[in-house]
């Protein structure tokens, strides 16, 4: 009986199984603070990396982006060649100045989504200029 146990313990920790990474998405920003002057653009890189085996699209969008902010990806959606991305924050003259927090959300499906923050800091127009 003892011999058998031992046997099946044997066995059952000299198995074959691999545990695979999980398929995820990271990001980055060149910069977690961007400086824009009211009715003027700024711009912001993104690098994407993927593991576990993800291979799909990815898009780009942003939460808490307050009225008056624009923003654009450049290309909107990563493909799975594309592993970068320009983010344009343009401001008006109606955004106050002030520093602004937002948060860049990456997603893809079947992974979970990656954030990274960012704060926008508008600065009046009239402050720069003859």
């Amino acid at each position: 009986m003892l011999t058998l146990l031992a046997a099946v313990m044997v066995a059952a920790c000299s198995g074959n199984d691999v545990i695979e990474p999980a398929p995820a998405i990271e990001i980055g920003l060149s910069s977690g603070a961007l400086t824009v002057i009211q009715d003027e653009s700024a711009t912001v890189n993104l690098s994407l990396t993927r593991s576990g085996g993800f291979a799909g699209d990815v898009s780009i969008v942003f939460d808490r982006m307050p009225s008056g902010i624009l923003s654009s990806v450049a290309p909107p959606s990563l493909d799975p060649a594309v592993s970068s991305a320009v983010i344009t924050i343009r401001t008006s003259t109606i955004v106050a100045p002030g520093v602004y927090n937002v948060t860049v959300r990456a997603t893809g499906s079947g992974v979970t989504a990656a954030t990274a923050d960012l704060a926008i800091t508008i600065v009046a127009a009239s402050s720069y200029g003859p």
